[in-house]
Protein backbone atom coordinates (compact mmCIF):
# COMPACT_ATOMS: atom_id res chain seq x y z
CA UNK A 1 0.00 0.00 0.00
CA UNK A 2 1.26 3.48 -1.19
CA UNK A 3 1.57 5.83 1.91
CA UNK A 4 2.90 9.46 2.50
CA UNK A 5 2.44 11.90 5.23
CA UNK A 6 -0.35 14.80 4.59
CA UNK A 7 -1.46 18.18 5.95
CA UNK A 8 -4.98 18.16 6.15
CA UNK A 9 -6.05 21.99 5.74
CA UNK A 10 -4.22 25.33 5.08
CA UNK A 11 -3.97 26.15 8.91
CA UNK A 12 -1.65 23.03 9.10
CA UNK A 13 0.35 23.88 6.19
CA UNK A 14 0.96 27.14 7.56
CA UNK A 15 1.94 25.99 10.96
CA UNK A 16 4.26 23.69 9.35
CA UNK A 17 5.48 26.40 7.03
CA UNK A 18 6.45 28.48 9.95
CA UNK A 19 8.35 26.21 11.70
CA UNK A 20 10.63 25.32 8.18
CA UNK A 21 10.89 29.38 8.44
CA UNK A 22 11.86 29.83 12.20
CA UNK A 23 14.52 26.93 11.84
CA UNK A 24 15.86 28.73 8.57
CA UNK A 25 15.45 24.54 7.19
CA UNK A 26 15.95 24.45 3.26
CA UNK A 27 12.36 23.81 1.73
CA UNK A 28 11.46 21.87 -1.16
CA UNK A 29 7.89 22.78 -2.75
CA UNK A 30 5.38 21.67 -4.93
CA UNK A 31 3.73 24.72 -6.42
CA UNK A 32 0.40 24.75 -8.83
CA UNK A 33 0.19 27.51 -10.57
CA UNK A 34 -0.66 27.35 -13.61
CA UNK A 35 0.72 24.13 -13.56
CA UNK A 36 3.03 22.13 -11.44
CA UNK A 37 6.52 23.48 -10.34
CA UNK A 38 9.28 22.54 -7.92
CA UNK A 39 10.97 24.99 -6.12
CA UNK A 40 13.86 24.59 -3.27
CA UNK A 41 15.48 26.72 -1.29
CA UNK A 42 14.84 29.15 1.65
CA UNK A 43 11.50 30.78 3.05
CA UNK A 44 12.53 34.35 3.67
CA UNK A 45 9.46 35.93 4.32
CA UNK A 46 5.56 35.27 5.49
CA UNK A 47 3.18 37.54 4.38
CA UNK A 48 0.36 36.78 6.54
CA UNK A 49 -3.56 37.66 5.40
CA UNK A 50 -7.01 37.08 7.57
CA UNK A 51 -7.93 34.34 5.20
CA UNK A 52 -5.00 31.98 5.56
CA UNK A 53 -5.66 30.75 2.05
CA UNK A 54 -4.35 34.32 1.11
CA UNK A 55 -1.19 34.43 3.42
CA UNK A 56 2.07 34.12 1.14
CA UNK A 57 5.56 32.31 1.47
CA UNK A 58 8.57 34.00 -0.42
CA UNK A 59 11.15 31.76 -1.08
CA UNK A 60 14.73 33.08 -2.01
CA UNK A 61 13.49 36.39 -1.78
CA UNK A 62 11.33 36.43 -5.10
CA UNK A 63 7.96 35.90 -6.28
CA UNK A 64 5.65 35.06 -3.46
CA UNK A 65 3.61 31.84 -3.58
CA UNK A 66 -0.04 31.87 -1.94
CA UNK A 67 -0.99 29.14 0.37
CA UNK A 68 -3.72 27.49 -1.56
CA UNK A 69 -1.33 27.01 -4.24
CA UNK A 70 1.12 24.86 -1.93
CA UNK A 71 0.77 20.74 -3.38
CA UNK A 72 3.41 19.63 -1.08
CA UNK A 73 6.35 20.78 1.48
CA UNK A 74 9.40 18.54 1.93
CA UNK A 75 7.50 15.53 1.40
CA UNK A 76 4.34 16.39 3.15
CA UNK A 77 1.26 16.62 0.37
CA UNK A 78 -2.16 18.43 0.52
CA UNK A 79 -4.65 15.63 1.28
CA UNK A 80 -6.57 16.28 -1.42
CA UNK A 81 -4.01 16.13 -3.98
CA UNK A 82 -3.66 12.49 -5.65
CA UNK A 83 -1.70 13.31 -8.74
CA UNK A 84 1.83 12.86 -7.04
Amino acid sequence: MDQRQTFEDSDELLSFVSQIFQQKQQASLLIDKDGLTRVEGTITAINEHNNVNETSIVVNNTIPFAIKEIIGINGIFRSDYSEC
